[in-house]
């Protein structure tokens, strides 16, 4: 995956994430509730975004 592609990707995570955990805490989505699924949604959103400029750092030191 190409690293603007995986920063989208996470941005993406993160906000659904944000969203479902602010705003339809109580929601029940199949058997996950609304803030226990953003949360950990909008967790591997950031890791996501971390991980992308982890490389693209890597990268412009070689």
């Amino acid at each position: 995956m190409t690293t603007p592609v995986q920063i989208a990707l996470g941005l993406v995570l993160l906000a659904a994430g944000a969203v479902l955990a602010l705003m339809f805490p109580d929601a029940e989505l199949g058997w996950f509730d609304g803030r226990p699924l953003g949360t950990v949604l909008a967790i591997v959103g950031v890791l996501d975004v971390a991980e992308a400029l982890w490389k693209r750092r890597s990268r412009e030191r070689s």
